[in-house]
C-alpha cells in the first residue's frame, strides 16, 4: 500500500522516539512553519532544544531543575519558544543531563537548569529556571560548540587571526 506523498510537508519536522518520564514512551511529531524550520537539535536527560531558521529557540520535556529556561519548573510536551531569547540570535543549544547551554550569533551564552556542580558557568551551584548569561564569554570568543554531560559543560571557541592553531 502506498503512503500519501504529503504525510511530511514542506514545513520543518522534530520527530521524538524513546523512554522518557513525560512522554511515556509514546513517539511524537512537531510540525514547524516553513518560515521557521529547525536547524539544529539537541537532547539532554528528558529534555530537548531546538534552533530554528530563524533563530528562535524552543524547548520542551522535563523541567524538574528549570533546564528549560521558561521561568517555571513545570514539564512540556511540546515545544514551546523560549520567550525571553527571541531578540537574540540563538545559533547553537546544548541540553545536559539537567542544564541547558545556548549560544548566540554574536558570541554570547547563556544557561538554565540545574547547577549543582557549577555546569551552568555562573560562579555558584544554584539552580536557575530563566537562562542566564555567562559572562566570561565575550563576542570576541566567537563559539564553535558547545558541549553539555551530566554535571559538566564545555565550549570550544575559534582562535583568533595571528594566532598559531598549534594547542602548543
Amino acid at each position: 500500500m502506498d503512503e500519501p506523498e504529503d504525510l511530511v510537508p514542506n514545513s520543518g519536522a522534530v520527530f521524538t522516539f524513546g523512554r522518557t518520564k513525560f512522554a511515556e514512551n509514546v513517539p511524537s511529531k512537531f510540525w514547524f512553519k516553513s518560515d521557521d524550520t529547525p536547524i539544529y537539535i539537541s537532547c539532554g536527560d528528558e529534555h530537548t532544544a531546538i534552533v530554528t531558521g530563524n533563530n528562535k529557540l524552543y524547548m520542551f520535556g522535563s523541567n524538574n531543575w528549570g533546564q528549560l529556561g521558561l521561568g517555571s519548573k513545570s514539564a512540556v510536551s511540546k515545544p514551546t519558544c523560549v520567550k525571553a531569547l527571541k531578540p537574540q540570535k540563538v545559533r547553537t543549544a546544548a541540553c545536559g543531563r539537567n542544564h541547558t547551554l545556548i549560544s548566540t550569533e554574536g558570541g554570547i551564552v547563556y544557561a538554565a537548569g540545574g547547577n549543582n556542580e557549577g555546569q551552568l558557568g555562573l560562579g555558584d551551584t544554584d539552580e536557575r529556571d530563566t537562562f542566564h548569561l555567562i559572562s566570561f564569554f565575550t563576542p570576541q570568543h566567537k563559539i564553535k560548540q558547545l558541549s553539555a554531560g551530566s554535571n559538566t559543560s564545555a565550549a570550544l571557541t575559534v582562535l583568533s587571526r595571528g594566532r598559531s592553531s598549534s594547542p602548543f
